[in-house]
C-alpha cells in the first residue's frame, strides 16, 4: 500500500558542542547584546537543524543586529524556523511580506496574508491584533467590522493591550458588534490597567464626560495616572490640567485624597493578568470567513495540518513552550494537561500531540498521546493518529488497518467540518488497501468501536456527578 502522506514536518535536533555552549547561552548573549557571540552560536546551533535558532538568526538579520540588515537572508531564515511550527517566526514572516507587498494582486501580499493567519490561528497575539488593523482599515482588504471585531476580540483575550482599546472602541461605537458600553468601559479598563496610555486617556475622558460612563472620582485618579508616568510628554500635561478641572466638580476632600493614594499606590499589570481565566475559557470564539470557518479548518486538515490552538485553555502559556523547547524538560505541560484532562478537556490530549509534532518535532511521543485521547473518546485524537497509522509516524512503518479502523472510529464520534474530512480519508485510504487489508481493518474497528463507547460512557458519568 501507497503511503497515506497528509502532512509534511521538519525534523530538529539540538546537539551539543564543546565549542559551542548551547541554546541557553546563546538567549542569554542575544538578551544582554552580546550579538557576535550570540550569532556565532546562533549559526552553529542552526548547521544542526535548531528551530530556536534559525528564528534568531531571522531576526538579527531582519534589525541588523551584530550583521548587516539583510532581509533576504531574514526572510530565508524565518522560513525555516516557520517550517517548523515557531508562530512567532510565522508572524515575522508576515509582517516583512505584508510590507513589501505594493497591493492586494502581489503574490507576497497573499502569502504574507497566510503566514499571518497561520500565526493567528496559533493564538498569536500581535497576528491576531494585526488582522483586526487590516479589516479595520480596509486598505489591502475589503473592510469589514464584523472580522476586525473578532480578531480584535481573539487578540483582547490573550492580553494584547491595543486589541484591548480597539474592542473597546468597537463596542462603544457598535462597530461589527451591538452597542454594549457596559463591555466598552471593561474592556478599556483591562487595557488601560496594563500602562496602555491611549487607552487610559480616553478612559479618563469618558469617565469625566456627563455621559453614561461618568464618574468624576475615577476620572481624577486616571488623570493623575497619566500625568505622573508621561510628565515630560504634552499628553502628561495635558492629563494634569484636565485632573485640575475635575477636582473642581468632586464636592468632598475626602474622595480627591483618596484618588491621589490610588494614583500613587498604581501600578501596571501584566498581559496575562489583565484578562480572567474564565473569560478566555466561556467567551465563545467569533467564527470568521476564511480563518476559521468550517471550510478553512476543513481545507487545513486535509492539507494535513494539526489545530494547535491556544494552550491557555489548559493553563499552558507560550513562555512554558518556549521555556520546554530550551529545556527539553515537558513534565509541567504534562502536568497541566493531565490536569485539565481531570477536569473533563480530554481534548487537552490531542494538543498535547498536536504540539509534540509541530513545535517539538516528536512523532513517537505525540502517538502516546493521541492515543490518550483516541481511546477516552476524543474524535480529533482518533483522526490524527489514525493519520500517524496511514503515515507510519512515530512509528516504524504505516499500518493501513489500524488507520482504517481509527478513521472509521473517528468518522463515528464526530461531526460536521472534521467528518467531512475523515470521509474524504476514508475513500482514499480505502481505494489503496487490499481485500485482506480491509478485513484486518474491519475487525480492528469493531473492537475499538466498543472499548471507545465503554470510555465515552465512563467519562458522561463522571461529568454528571461532578
Amino acid at each position: 500500500m501507497k503511503r497515506f502522506s497528509l502532512s509534511v514536518a521538519l525534523s530538529a535536533f539540538l546537539l551539543s558542542s564543546t565549542a559551542f555552549a548551547g541554546l541557553t547561552e546563546a538567549l542569554t548573549a542575544y538578551k544582554i547584546n552580546r550579538y557576535e557571540q550570540a550569532f556565532a552560536e546562533f549559526s552553529y546551533l542552526a548547521d544542526e537543524g535548531d528551530a530556536t535558532a534559525y528564528y534568531y538568526l531571522g531576526k538579527m538579520y531582519a534589525k541588523g543586529e551584530g550583521v548587516p540588515k539583510d532581509l533576504a537572508m531574514a526572510v530565508e531564515y524565518y522560513k525555516k524556523a516557520e517550517s517548523a511550527y515557531n508562530i512567532d517566526a510565522a508572524y515575522e514572516l508576515a509582517q516583512i511580506l505584508l510590507d513589501d507587498a505594493v497591493d492586494p494582486s502581489d503574490p507576497k501580499f497573499e502569502t504574507g496574508l497566510g503566514y499571518l493567519k497561520r500565526a493567528a490561528y496559533a493564538g498569536q497575539a500581535d497576528a491576531l491584533y494585526q488582522l483586526g488593523e487590516l479589516f479595520a482599515e480596509g486598505k489591502k482588504v475589503e473592510k469589514s467590522y464584523q472580522n476586525s471585531f473578532g480578531y480584535y476580540l481573539m487578540s483582547a483575550l490573550r492580553g494584547h493591550a491595543g486589541a484591548q482599546f480597539k474592542l473597546a472602541a468597537h463596542y462603544y461605537n457598535g462597530l461589527g458588534t451591538p452597542q454594549d458600553y457596559e463591555n466598552a468601559l471593561k474592556w478599556l479598563s483591562r487595557s488601560a490597567r496594563q500602562g496602555y496610555v491611549l487607552a487610559q486617556s480616553k478612559l479618563a475622558d469618558l469617565r469625566a464626560s456627563k455621559g453614561p460612563l461618568s464618574n468624576v472620582g475615577d476620572a481624577y485618579a486616571w488623570y493623575s495616572i497619566i500625568a505622573a508616568y508621561n510628565a515630560e510628554d504634552e499628553i502628561g500635561r495635558e492629563a494634569a490640567k484636565k485632573r485640575n478641572e475635575v477636582a473642581n466638580r468632586i464636592k468632598k476632600k475626602e474622595m480627591i485624597m483618596q484618588m491621589q493614594r490610588r494614583a500613587r499606590e498604581w501600578r501596571p499589570i501584566s498581559a496575562e493578568k489583565s484578562v480572567p481565566k474564565n473569560d478566555l475559557l466561556l467567551i465563545p470564539t467569533p467564527v470568521i470567513n476564511g480563518f476559521n470557518d468550517p471550510e478553512s479548518i476543513q481545507n487545513m486538515l486535509a492539507q494535513g495540518e494539526v489545530l494547535l490552538t491556544d494552550g491557555r485553555k489548559y493553563s499552558i502559556s507560550p513562555d512554558m513552550i518556549v521555556e520546554a523547547s530550551i529545556s527539553k524538560d515537558m513534565s509541567e505541560i504534562e502536568k497541566k494537561v493531565n490536569a485539565s484532562v481531570k477536569k473533563g478537556e480530554i481534548s487537552a490530549y490531542a494538543y498535547y500531540g498536536d504540539l509534540l509534532r509541530s513545535r517539538f518535532q516528536n512523532d513517537g511521543l505525540a502517538v502516546v498521546w493521541y492515543r490518550k485521547g483516541a481511546e477516552g473518546g476524543d474524535p480529533y485524537a482518533q483522526y490524527q493518529l489514525a493519520k500517524c497509522y496511514c503515515e507510519g509516524k512515530g512509528m516504524d512503518a504505516a499500518r493501513p488497518s489500524q488507520c482504517y479502523a481509527w478513521l472509521k472510529v473517528a468518522q463515528d464520534n464526530s461531526k460536521d467540518t472534521l467528518n467531512l474530512t475523515i470521509q474524504n480519508a476514508l475513500n482514499i485510504i480505502d481505494a489503496e488497501m487490499d481485500a485482506n487489508e480491509r478485513k484486518q481493518g474491519e475487525e480492528i474497528y469493531e473492537d475499538l468501536k466498543k472499548k471507545t463507547q465503554e470510555a465515552v460512557t465512563k467519562k458522561d458519568l463522571l461529568n454528571g456527578l461532578f
